[in-house]
């Protein structure tokens, strides 16, 4: 699921709002591939289960291609995806 810039930007702003850290500060986190402050806000079990899960290229698209992903990205973002 590709994003576009809009959204990819909206999507910054609102996780940064959320987890309380600057754009930029996660810009540069994603940039680089990690994703420790996002992980750091999950349980336990919930962040062993996201990191195996974005581990594997395979089962991090089945995630995203799901009906439920498909469904919160047209909430987020609105059109058809």
């Amino acid at each position: 699921m590709d994003l576009n810039k809009n959204q990819q930007e909206m999507l910054i702003s609102m996780t940064s709002k959320k987890l309380g850290v600057g754009e930029d500060d996660l810009r540069r986190e994603l940039s680089a591939g990690t994703f420790d402050r996002l992980l750091n806000t999950l349980p336990q079990n919930d962040r062993q289960k996201l990191t195996a899960a974005l581990s594997n290229p395979a089962t991090a698209q089945a995630v995203l291609s799901s009906p439920q992903a498909k469904a919160l990205m047209q909430k987020l973002f609105g059109g058809k995806k």
